[in-house]
């Protein structure tokens, strides 16, 4: 679908393009290299969207917040400033992330608009230092429990929790503490599930110790559209018996879990 360029747009483009020709290169704050992770993995939940893109925390609504944003990038600096660097900038096409099925929300829209990078690398700490900074107030300055970037979803048929084997990386990763996770004691081992307390940082995605990460994080909006699917799943896992879920786990989870591998070096200690 075509999309049309607004008086905004334009101004936005032309300014960004000027930088560009000044600096004679990409401005850093466009940089999007970085955006992909160094696996080759195929990120967990391939049949789930993330549904765009994810704002740096403190974002108003979506609609409020690329009407107030003016793509000065000030919230990309302040965060490479705390040597966290999770947010980038949108150029017309971001690199689509392995995280990533379908369609990119990139393109003009969200053309210089900030949004939270691939969150295997670059999670957000929840510093809160950029909404602190933000000069128009797209980014509001609210406490980090009220952080709204998304909702973390556990791939159940990758994580070492809920195939037999103790990891806790995510929820020792977490920043909000226990209320975000809910855990379930059986047969299998201590099973987390990480409810909709989650304010979506990705600390979880970095830290967990499979390869490419059995946790994606997805948008408030997008975990709403699947939210049903996802739940329906989770209670059929729940309702196994314990010969289904050996099947499942010895056919077929176990074997794509080992050729990803572990990577120790990421497990939060």
């Amino acid at each position: 679908m075509a999309h049309s360029l607004t008086r905004r747009d334009f101004l936005k483009v032309s300014i960004l393009t000027g930088a560009t020709l000044i600096v004679g290169d990409r401005p850093p704050f466009l940089e999007n290299a970085a955006y992909a992770a160094k696996e080759e993995f195929i990120g967990p939940l391939p049949d789930i969207d993330i549904g765009g893109l994810i704002r740096p925390p403190g974002a108003l609504i979506e609609k409020k917040f690329r009407s107030k944003c003016i793509s000065c990038g000030v919230c990309v600096s302040v965060c490479h400033v705390m040597k966290y660097d999770a947010i980038a900038v949108a150029g017309f096409n971001p690199p689509v992330s392995p995280l990533t099925k379908g369609e990119f929300k990139g393109g003009l829209g969200n053309f210089g608009t900030p949004y939270i990078k691939d969150m295997r690398d670059f999670p957000c700490a929840l510093c809160m230092e950029c909404p602190k900074h933000c000069p128009t107030g797209a980014l509001k300055k609210i406490e980090k429990e009220k952080v709204t970037m998304g909702i973390a979803l556990i791939d159940f048929s990758l994580c070492f929790g809920w195939n037999g084997d103790v990891c806790l990386s995510c929820s020792k990763a977490c920043p909000m503490g226990a209320k975000i996770f809910d855990f379930y004691n059986g047969e299998w081992g201590n099973q987390p599930y990480i409810n909709e307390n989650c304010v979506g940082c990705g600390l979880c995605v970095k830290y967990c110790p499979l390869g490419g990460s059995a946790i994606k994080v997805v948008t408030k909006m997008q975990y709403e559209k699947v939210k049903l699917t996802y739940l329906n799943k989770f209670k059929g896992l729940l309702a196994m018996s314990n010969e289904e879920r050996y099947n499942i786990v010895y056919g077929q989870n176990l074997p794509q879990i080992m050729a990803r591998g572990r990577l120790v070096e990421r497990e939060y200690r």
